[in-house]
């Protein structure tokens, strides 16, 4: 099979409900591809904001879904239309920093193992949100679930953000907000799981580079900011239930040969629990 263009990268950009981040997001991008050509394929599922107005007035053509399909479908869509070697998935809600992206394919070209090669990511504020993550153990997973959104410092979730880098190193997943995946290895695993609506997407798609035989990396040496929480913050009571019902395929598909799968019904139990107390707070935080 002919190599595609190694000097390229394709985009795949999603929107919904996305026209405030779009303008800084894509003012960024042309320096943080450079030199690089770059092509861009959006999928817009179904903003009422003129989120897809704004990218095609960028240039770009738009798929514009009558629904919205999820995210991951959605990404599949888009992945479609772009023929690079190098496919960035990236949200509307970060900012590129100059030659951010061009930066991550230098990366992922010293290793033909390298299938998916992500960047130290940074609130607006320069906090560091965390990447290059670990598949949780059944333990970590339910304290981080339990204590992660009263203290946020606990042991569970420090061990579940893994540890800070300084040099290029292998992960078990990265935050999918900014994710390069060399092509063959997206085209490999068959894609975004699509019975993932939205949340532990990139998670599974991690799982699923690893499954292959590929590496997962971070970069540290590249940074981007992300606007945290920008790409959710419609329908907060369908990201409750999307999140929760991810989490529980999550641990079904991670255990799938494992005898901890037997657990899934706890599991389950337990993400209800933690769901409807999501649910009242939600309800209880939004304005009136």
């Amino acid at each position: 099979m002919s190599r595609r263009d190694d000097k390229s990268v394709g985009l795949v950009l999603v929107t919904y409900g996305s026209s405030d981040d779009l303008p800084p997001f894509l003012k960024s991008l042309p320096r943080a591809v450079e030199p690089l050509s770059l092509q861009i394929a959006c999928v817009d599922n179904a903003s009422t904001d003129g989120s897809a107005d704004i990218v095609e007035d960028f240039g770009a053509k738009v798929i514009r879904n009558a629904e919205n399909v999820g995210l991951t479908r959605a990404i599949n869509q888009g992945a479609e239309q772009a023929d690079t070697e190098w496919l960035l998935i990236a949200n509307p809600d970060t900012q590129l920093t100059p030659g951010s992206i061009a930066r991550l394919v230098e990366t992922a070209m010293t290793d033909d193992r390298i299938g998916l090669v992500g960047p130290r990511i940074s609130r607006l504020d320069g906090t560091p949100y965390p990447t290059g993550r670990r598949f949780p153990s059944i333990g970590i997973g339910i304290l981080h679930a339990l204590l992660g959104s009263v203290w946020p410092g606990n042991p569970a979730t420090r061990a579940y953000f893994g540890n800070p880098v300084d040099v290029v190193s292998d992960v078990d997943w990265i935050s999918g907000c900014c994710m390069l995946f060399r092509r063959s290895v997206f085209d490999a695993i068959g894609g975004y799981d699509e019975r993932y609506f939205m949340y532990f997407e990139e998670t599974k798609a991690a799982l699923d580079v690893h499954r292959a035989g590929y590496r997962v990396v971070v970069d540290p040496t590249v940074e981007i900011r992300h606007r945290e929480g920008g790409s959710t913050r419609h329908a907060p009571f369908r990201k409750v239930f999307n999140h929760h019902r991810s989490a529980l395929r999550f641990y079904c598909d991670y255990h799938r040969r494992s005898p901890w799968l037997l657990a899934a019904p706890l599991v389950a139990a337990g993400l209800v629990l933690r769901g409807a107390v999501s649910v009242l707070r939600t309800a209880v935080a939004r304005p009136r």
